[in-house]
Formats: structure tokens, C-alpha cells, sequence
């Protein structure tokens, strides 16, 4: 349906379209919100077509929404790639002082993971995500942030990537559902790489809310 190209500039209006065509809205609605007529959202879907091809209504949505996760994960995939290049060129000594003044001043949240499943150090900001309080998460089972109807299958992938994190250097997630202290799901975005540390395999997980 679609090729890897990336998606040409749309104006701010046409990007006010495909907003609401991806929330549900009707082109009439759409009219009514931006206060036009249907014939010209008609125009605009018209203009949407001439820039990303011929595609039907849900198609150019989802192209764009396709753009967007890709262009967040891609700085994703960047942030775990600089923190990689930070860790391996780490010093011996005050390995664990480092990792904390690393990961606590980084923008997204970062997950420091055992093979077991142990959480050895998560900062701030994946605390905040998942309503716990500062440290409570260090220590604990990576399970208490995985909802337990896709635990199992958690484990499963857990497992595979931990195997074999050589040949699949980075695992990427879009719009995976995770679990907050209070039982309110959502959804997130992680980007993973494994490292050996002084200890032993470790797997870092770089998050973001959706």
C-alpha cells in the first residue's frame, strides 16, 4: 500500500485534517470543527492525496500515523545509541554512581533490567510515569509494569531476546500496553539494548508514554 519514502511536508491545516480523520470524525464533523465547508475538506483531502499518492481516507491516516511512531522510535533508537556509546566508554571504578548520574539526568524514562527480570535502577521520570515513588521501582519485578493478561507473552519475548541479544540488537515496541501502581493502563513506547556490565548481561530500556 505504501513504500518507506518519507512523507512530504502537510500544511497545518491538513495536518488539523488527518488529526481528526484519526480520532473518528466524520468529514462533516471536521467541517464543523474547523468552521469550513464539506466541500472544502473535500479540497484538503484532495491536497493530502496529491502529496502521499492515491490512497482511500484510512490509508493516508494511517500513513502519517505510521510516520510519526517511526520518527519516535527513531529518537528513541538515538537515545539508547548514545547512552550505549556513554556506558561502554564508562570508567571501572564507581560503576553504579555512574549509572545513576547517567540515567537520572536523562529526558526519557530509562530501565536498567536483570535477565531475571529484576529491575536494577530506574529513574525519575519512570517512576513519574508509573505513579511510584522515588526508588520504590529499584529491585522490583519488571512484571509489576506489564499488564497480567500479555504477561506470559512478556516472558516469552523476555526470554528470546535475552537468548539472542546479539542478532536482534535492538527490540523495539510501538503502543504496548504497560501498568501503573494504581492499576491504570496505558500505553508506551521502548526502545531496548543489552550490555555487558562488570556484573554480567543487563538490558536497557528507554520509555516513553504514548
Amino acid at each position: 500500500m505504501t513504500d518507506e519514502r518519507p512523507i512530504p511536508e502537510l500544511s497545518p491545516r491538513e495536518r488539523q485534517l488527518l488529526d481528526y480523520a484519526a480520532a473518528g470524525l466524520t468529514d462533516t464533523a471536521i467541517a464543523n470543527k474547523l468552521g469550513i465547508s464539506v466541500a472544502t475538506v473535500g479540497t484538503y483531502w484532495g491536497r493530502v492525496r496529491i502529496k502521499l499518492g492515491p490512497f482511500s481516507r484510512t490509508e493516508l491516516v494511517s500513513i502519517v500515523l505510521r510516520a510519526e511512531r517511526e520518527t519516535a522510535l527513531d529518537a528513541l533508537r538515538q537515545e539508547n545509541a548514545q547512552l550505549i556509546q556513554q556506558l561502554n566508554t564508562r570508567a571501572e571504578s564507581g560503576e553504579a554512581a555512574f549509572y545513576r548520574e547517567l540515567m537520572e539526568n536523562a529526558p526519557d524514562a530509562m530501565i536498567l533490567v536483570l535477565p531475571d527480570g529484576t529491575i536494577q535502577f530506574a529513574n525519575a521520570v519512570a517512576h513519574e510515569i508509573f505513579g511510584y515513588e522515588p526508588a520504590e521501582l529499584n529491585g522490583a519485578d519488571l512484571l509489576k509494569l506489564v499488564p497480567e493478561r500479555v504477561q506470559s507473552k512478556h516472558l516469552e519475548h523476555r526470554e528470546d531476546y535475552i537468548q539472542n541479544p546479539q542478532r536482534r540488537q535492538m527490540g523495539e515496541h510501538l503502543d504496548t500496553p504497560a501498568i501503573k501502581k494504581d492499576g491504570t493502563e496505558i500505553l508506551i513506547r521502548a526502545s531496548l539494548s543489552a550490555i555487558e556490565s562488570a556484573t554480567g548481561l543487563v538490558v536497557i530500556c528507554v520509555i516513553r508514554a504514548v
